[in-house]
């Protein structure tokens, strides 16, 4: 039925819906309202961002935000602090992409882009490194009173670049799937075109996202070819990750560093599917093996009956046919008792008598 409504709406030169709810035009010309209080609310966000106002900034997100790598309003925090530490002069612009207002709920999704530059210079360099940032999500929004509030957000794209030295004019692509399975082997590719007189040597990491993010752990390798590829699983625990790949340029005598760039790209790790087919055919076969006509199971329980009674009659049996066993055996305990008697009597009669005390034999 699905199928057949989706060819239809392929092949039909025009349709006609019966409701707004169901359209393909993305313009809502309802919530005015409310469009333009969400709009006001990410333009003073960003005003605040850009100015690194953090209080300015949290004071915007719900108590029970929390993303889809799982962080809470804290760690954003601690994270967005620790982001303008090492890019002091960072700025971010934003662009509205389509926003979808449901009562109290709304969804924004948009295009996000910064740039920056580290405090430090990279050590042996007297560069900083320069960053560029590319994403693209969605941000929930809630409405608590009269302020919209942020309740949760998730990234679906996100590339990053910073590059210290003549690696600012390096041509390097990265690319990796946005997407992959629990547990399923992927590849990710990193291609390089070196200017003359340049050597580099480079590497792939991956890693789950977590709070606090600890340091991959990098094994560069040389580039002899214009292009390095590595295959990797993504980890069974559902988490997000983070793949980097790092280029680092020198010399041809590989004695100085000339310049050094990092990518990365975010990847979206999904959950095995449900088995759900299967588990409805075990539920079935369950079910049919617990459903009997009335007449077979009544069948059933008068045969139980019987046997129960069967053997009821059978252990009676048995007792009756024990006890005249039973009796001449007490019979001939009796009677072995009564032998025992006579002639312990016997013995005593011949015993000689004990002496009263005071007198000799």
């Amino acid at each position: 039925m699905l199928g057949s409504s989706a060819l239809a709406l392929e092949t039909s030169p025009a349709i006609t819906l019966g409701s707004q709810d169901f359209t393909l035009d993305t313009e809502d010309k309802e919530h005015e309202k409310e469009r333009k209080e969400i709009e006001n609310t990410l333009s003073n966000i960003e005003t605040l961002w850009n100015a690194h106002n953090l209080d300015g900034v949290m004071a915007n997100y719900s108590d029970d935000y929390v993303n889809n790598d799982g962080l809470d309003k804290k760690a954003v925090t601690t994270l967005t602090q620790d982001f303008w530490k090492t890019y002091p002069d960072a700025k971010s612009v934003s662009k509205t992409k389509q926003v979808r207002i449901e009562g109290h709920f709304a969804t924004i999704e948009s295009r996000d882009m910064a740039v920056g530059t580290t405090s430090k210079e990279m050590p042996g360099m007297s560069s900083k490194g320069e960053l560029q940032s590319l994403s693209e999500g969605q941000l929930y929004l809630k409405k608590i009173g009269n302020t919209w509030k942020i309740v949760g957000d998730r990234i679906d794209y996100e590339k990053v670049k910073v590059a210290f030295g003549l690696a600012k004019q390096l041509n390097a692509v990265f690319t990796a799937p946005e997407q992959v399975k629990a547990g399923k082997q992927y590849s990710a590719k990193l291609e390089v075109s070196l200017p003359p007189g340049l050597f580099a040597v480079g590497s792939i990491t991956s890693q789950p996202l977590r709070f606090p993010q600890p340091n991959p752990t990098d094994s560069p390798r040389p580039l002899e070819a214009p292009a390095l590829e590595r295959v990797m699983s993504a980890n069974n625990e559902n988490r997000n990750e983070l793949l980097t790949a790092t280029v680092i340029l020198t010399n041809p005598m590989r004695t100085s560093v000339m310049g050094v760039s990092f990518l990365t790209r975010r990847m979206n790790v999904i959950s095995e599917p449900v088995q759900a087919k299967d588990e409805v055919q075990v539920a079935e076969s369950d079910s049919k093996l617990s459903r009997k006509h009335p007449a077979i199971e009544k069948k059933e329980e008068k045969k139980l009956e019987d046997k129960k009674l069967d053997e009821k009659k059978s252990d009676e049996s048995k007792l009756e046919e024990k006890k005249p066993e039973e009796k001449k055996s007490d019979e001939k305990k009796l009677d072995d008792k009564a032998t025992e008697d006579k002639k312990l009597d016997k013995k005593l009669d011949e015993k000689p008598t004990a002496a009263p005390s005071g007198e000799s034999k």
